[in-house]
């Protein structure tokens, strides 16, 4: 309730009535059971069809019918998403959503004639609105309407869209029906296009666990380097069996070892290190089998080589290097993800056997906060993750890519204290002189000069732009250019990035990323009070700046004002003019009246 209750008392454009009568509603909510018939939902339907609600408001009424109403409640939106009146397609898209939680949250669905379905997916594809059929053939699934599956079937056989075989794929598996198993079966064969075949391998891991693995093992097998495998993975690695028979079946071929590789670091960054798959992918790929413990002396003796031959710079590079993905559990000065301890401080904290152990086998140096849940769910699948949230009817788990997964504690068939969420065996991708890198690294954080998180707000976090286009990387490019194709059209371009640990954004990594010596890369800020704030810079040489979308020149940087709310910083760096090899940028707070503001870090 505490967040609706934030929207509604946020909103300037509610009515006091308004206000009263949805506060009315939210604390008649808190207060009555959630069974079905709830007499609280009644007024914010009536709410809905008054008009008299916002459109931006609609979304969060409907929230609350989906979590509180009952099958006839929910009939109501159905109709009202499925009608050709005029709903706007975003609050048409959050019935659906809606609708779609509550089937999977409460295993409830509208009552009445659910085929409206096939009118609503036809007015869609002839709308060319690819994200509604997406989510009107996932309902297809979830409520089982048998009567469109031939209908799927047909269109899939025809050429669907691209965007929209893998749901179709999984809405035919949700079916189950015998035509529905046949042509997903034939679509696991060798002939059929790697991506559909790759969507339905998975999709038949939830029908026919045994077969899928087999299809899964020759689609390893014919694979090259270019593919990516996290998504072929996935089922098997949430099923009990599914490592067991996958394993199995590539255990039977002959893979590439760059393949096997490749394969083995998807299963590790996903937080899973399962022996029946890892010993056949590690054998594939000319790697050792499962880590042994070091003995006392092994590890004095390496703590030994790391301080006389490790190197932190070097060991920095590992760390950031793409396939290890560290910066998927772990953050430096805040910028990473939560899902592991930040680790600007590590090295003044562990000793080196710690640190070595934390690499090697990780399951056996887990802090308390860190410790995971193993769950098994009724229905066969297995979560893994760290218990964020817990009540009696559910619990919320975060995995180590960092999503939450939401369990009914009635769907729990078994629990116990699971694994760390980082993997043994990422290690076996290191050289032995790389991994005595990496740990000095680690080290070294926190405790040495030039690996001590700085006390002024420095960036860490930043988004760098791919490949930008050629007229924004002329010297004299023209705002508008960049403007158009850097803030508005290709949001998808920034790519998540992060400074060393002294702050510094290194710009040849940065310059790999934009593939261009004109380097793109923004940084964000959230301020609580207006006022002015100060751009330091190490280095101003070839540097362009904007704050939002307006260019701002080097006589402003000294005390640029920033109004309340979120901005974007961003720097143009031109490295064939900028003298270092890394960039820093430091916002300071300006004159008075200075601005109260957060550099924004995260992931």
């Amino acid at each position: 309730m505490f967040r609706v209750r934030t929207a509604f008392s946020t909103s300037r454009r509610y009515s006091l009535p308004l206000l009263v009568t949805l506060a009315a509603i939210c604390l008649l909510s808190a207060s009555n059971s959630l069974q079905a018939g709830n007499p609280t939902v009644a007024p914010m339907i009536r709410l809905i069809e008054s008009g008299r609600l916002p459109e931006e408001r609609i979304p969060t009424v409907v929230e609350l019918i989906c979590k509180r109403g009952d099958a006839e409640d929910l009939q109501y939106l159905f109709e009202k998403a499925a009608s050709e009146d005029t709903v706007s397609s975003e609050n048409r898209s959050a019935m659906l959503t809606g609708l779609a939680n509550t089937m999977r949250d409460r295993k409830l669905k509208p009552s009445g004639d659910l085929t409206q379905l096939r009118g609503l997916l036809k007015r869609a594809t002839a709308d060319k609105n690819l994200a509604l059929q997406k989510q009107v053939i996932e309902l297809v699934g979830l409520w089982k309407v048998q009567g469109m599956a031939g209908e799927l079937a047909d269109t899939l056989k025809q050429g669907a869209a691209e965007e929209l075989t893998g749901a179709m794929i999984g809405t035919l598996a949700e079916l189950k029906g015998e035509d529905s198993v046949r042509l997903i079966t034939d679509l696991t064969k060798p002939d059929q296009p790697k991506r559909l075949r790759r969507q339905a391998i998975v999709a038949l891991a939830g029908i026919d666990l045994s077969a899928a693995a087999e299809a899964a093992g020759q689609y390893i097998a014919d694979a090259d380097t270019k593919d990516n495998f996290d998504s072929l993975l996935k089922p098997f690695l949430a099923r009990q069996q599914g490592p067991d028979l996958l394993g199995k079946a590539i255990a039977a071929r002959e893979l590439n070892p760059d393949v096997a590789k490749l394969v083995l670091r998807s299963m590790l960054t996903s937080g899973k290190n399962e022996a029946a798959l890892a010993d056949p992918l590690s054998e594939a790929a000319g790697l050792g089998k499962a880590m042994e413990p070091m003995t006392k002396e092994q590890l004095q003796q390496l703590a030994q080589e790391v301080a006389a031959h490790g190197d932190a710079a070097r060991g920095e590079q590992v760390f950031r290097r793409e396939e290890l993905n560290c910066y998927k559990c772990h953050a430096i000065g805040k910028a990473g993800a939560n899902i592991g301890p930040d680790l600007s401080a590590v090295g003044g904290s562990s000793p080196i056997d710690y640190l070595v152990n934390s690499l090697l086998l990780p399951s056996q140096a887990i802090k308390e906060a860190y410790k995971t849940a193993l769950i098994l769910d009724i229905d066969g699948l297995s979560h893994t993750g760290i218990v964020v949230d817990r009540d009696d009817e559910r619990v919320v788990l975060r995995d180590a890519q960092g999503k939450e997964v939401t369990i009914a504690e009635d769907d729990i068939e078994f629990e116990k204290e699971g694994d760390s969420l980082m993997p043994s065996g990422l290690t076996k991708f290191l050289t032995h002189q790389e991994f005595v890198d990496l740990v000095r690294y680690l080290s070294a954080l926190g405790k040495d000069d030039g690996y001590t998180m700085t006390a002024e707000p420095t960036v860490y976090r930043w988004r760098v732009y791919r490949s930008p286009a050629g007229k924004t990387t002329v010297p004299n490019a023209d705002d508008d250019s960049i403007r158009n194709m850097l803030f508005e059209y290709a949001p998808e371009k920034w790519t998540p990035f992060y400074s060393l640990a002294s702050g510094e954004l290194p710009l040849g990594e940065a310059r790999n990323v934009a593939r261009n010596p004109m380097v793109f890369a923004y940084a964000e800020i959230v301020v609580n009070v207006a006022g002015n704030i100060q751009l330091q810079l190490n280095n101003e040489n070839g540097v362009l700046a904007w704050l939002d979308n307006r260019r701002v020149a080097p006589s402003e940087w000294q005390s640029l004002h920033v109004d309340e709310g979120e901005h974007r910083l961003m720097f143009r760096i031109d490295t064939r003019e900028f003298p270092a090899e890394g960039f820093t940028a430091k916002v300071l707070k300006g004159s008075e009246p200075a601005a109260e503001y957060t550099i924004v870090v995260g992931e």
